[in-house]
């Protein structure tokens, strides 16, 4: 039996809601349903999971678009002017009132909710849920997984070892680096000692409820296994 009371799953690109004062930031509608504005699939997978693992869960509540989570308050990409070779109008003029209205409240108030949830229910696990999309400069990915992490790799080492053994093909820090300075592991779990990864799924991995629900029994499988092994 695993504490599941202290495990709490964040995902900080959850939503791709931006509010109508907006106007979508100046960018399409098909643009704000696609992966720059948040990570398709993973709020879905992560209520299935939380609900499996009886655990916490805190998802972020507006597009990354708006500002990222993920990212340190004096990262230059925290309010990003561009993505994924589209330039975000309304990002580009931003006054520094409206810069610091977002960082009060979308930025501060999500983390405010992570770091109290972690004190008040004595967090020791952390699980931060990402998907990633299968096509990158015109060559499919061929991850299905990836595991980052920073240089506490005590979770995640035991997390590649157990999705290899399910024959998947993992990413050990790709398709990203996990050692962002700053990000939401770095705030939350590495400062404060606690064991933590980051899961990033390949987004058509999770374009179904079926397919959702396939990769929910396979992380709720491994997480398990990892988690009781450190506990």
């Amino acid at each position: 039996m695993i504490y599941n009371k202290r495990i709490l799953l964040v995902v900080d690109h959850a939503s791709n809601f931006i509010p109508k004062k907006y106007s979508n930031l100046g960018i399409s509608s098909k643009a704000i349903k696609s992966h720059i504005a948040f990570d398709l699939g993973v709020k879905t997978l992560a209520e299935n999971l939380s609900q499996r693992l009886k655990s916490s869960l805190i998802l972020g509540q507006y597009s990354r678009l708006l500002i990222d989570n993920n990212r340190d308050i004096n990262d230059p990409t925290l309010i990003p002017e561009i993505s994924d070779k589209k330039i975000i109008p309304a990002n580009v003029s931003i006054t520094q009132k409206e810069r610091l209205y977002r960082i009060q409240n979308m930025y501060y108030d999500y983390h405010r909710k992570i770091k109290k949830h972690v004190e008040k229910q004595k967090i020791r696990f952390i699980i931060s849920l990402h998907s990633f999309n299968p096509v990158y400069k015109g060559r499919m990915r061929d991850i299905e997984i990836g595991i980052l992490s920073n240089k506490d790799r005590r979770l995640s080492n035991l997390m590649i070892k157990a999705l290899l053994t399910e024959r998947v093909i993992v990413g050990d820090n790709k398709p990203y680096e996990g050692n962002l300075y700053g990000d939401t592991l770095y705030k939350h779990a590495l400062s404060n000692n606690i064991y933590h990864t980051l899961i990033e799924i390949r987004n058509d991995l999770l374009s179904n409820k079926v397919m959702i629900e396939k990769q929910t029994k396979l992380l709720y499988k491994i997480i398990c296994k990892s988690i009781r092994n450190l506990s």
